[in-house]
């Protein structure tokens, strides 16, 4: 048997999904009996595991203890002592995590004992390869440019190309073909899980590139209404201060914000007048206090207010008559 006893799986989340499969397939390989048991590191009774590890199984030759999402242990200093002495024969363990800094203790630990496999996510651009291997698994064939969109769609992700690709799996035709319009009605955007993009745009009082947003949005559209007053909020202090002449780093204190965030948020305010910022706070109060008396349906509210938030600035601008 050449697979390690202790392994440390650490990176993107379908990567190291395929290294525990392809692992545990080679300990069944050599013994077809080989039991796995699966457990989530914040529940892991550390004293309990260490005894079954040294341990040896009544009705198998071979065991696999895989404990996943290390990154949330509560206790990770305990989960340490599972690297410290060697499990028992044919014992193997496996912990898999998103991402663990250079100071975790669990990966100082297998550090130690040379028991880390690090497999970083690809960048988009680079991930697209894997995402050709997944259609041919799949036995699926699709055009370069319906390929690139699927990667696109995906943000890259490899564990959400994987759902996709089982999806389109199960809607393609007899010959497993997969034209580019099946991926335009098929595949769910993957980045489209951020509402701050559509913040901006509300900010820059950007009609047509916050309807685009919002045509992909799939996030509460109460809590998203609430988000953009938020941010509206934000922006209307800033062009208070901005008006005062208040010196950046003093801003930056008095609104409790990073200077990064502030620089990036100060073309907004200042692209409106204070005036203008105050009419669109007001009519996202009174939508907001609509939809909590049961009077207007939140996705209709935040609508209205997109309309009157991003529309109404050119429209005082144009001037009288």
């Amino acid at each position: 048997m050449t697979e390690p006893q202790i392994v440390l799986f650490v990176g993107d989340a379908y990567r190291c999904d395929c290294a525990v499969r392809a692992r545990h397939a080679a300990l069944v390989e050599a013994d077809p009996a080989c039991e796995r048991h699966l457990a989530f590191a914040d529940e892991v009774d550390a004293s309990a595991m260490e005894i079954e590890l040294k341990s040896t199984s009544l009705f198998a030759l071979g065991r696999h203890f895989v404990v996943r999402q290390v990154e949330r242990a509560r206790r990770p200093k305990e989960l340490v002592r599972l690297l410290d002495d060697a499990p028992a024969a044919g014992t193997y363990l496996t912990f898999v995590a998103s991402e663990l800094k250079a100071s975790h203790p669990v990966r100082k630990g297998a550090k130690a004992i040379d028991a880390i496999v690090s497999l970083p996510a690809p960048r988009r651009n680079a991930a697209r390869p894997a995402v050709v291997e997944m259609l041919s698994e799949a036995g699926l064939s699709m055009p370069g440019p319906a390929i690139q969109d699927f990667v696109l769609r995906c943000n890259g992700d490899l564990l959400a190309a994987s759902n996709e690709v089982d999806k389109l799996r199960a809607y393609a035709a007899g010959d497993g073909g997969v034209d580019a319009a099946a991926v335009e009605r098929l595949v769910f955007p993957n980045a489209e899980q951020t509402v701050y993009p559509l913040f901006d745009r509300i900010g820059e009082a950007n009609l047509h590139g916050a309807l685009t947003e919002m045509q992909t949005l799939r996030d509460d559209p109460g809590r998203t209404l609430s988000g953009a007053i938020r941010h509206l909020t934000r922006l209307t202090m800033i062009r208070v201060l901005l008006d005062r002449r208040t010196p950046r780093q003093a801003m930056a204190g008095a609104l409790g914000m990073p200077a990064w965030l502030l620089g990036r948020l100060t073309p907004q305010a200042k692209a409106r007048p204070l005036e203008d910022l105050l009419e669109a706070l007001r009519t996202g109060l009174k939508l907001d206090r609509r939809i909590k008396q049961g009077k207007i349906p939140a996705a209709d509210a935040l609508a209205c207010f997109v309309l009157s938030a991003t529309a109404s600035m050119p429209r005082r601008r144009r001037g009288p008559g």
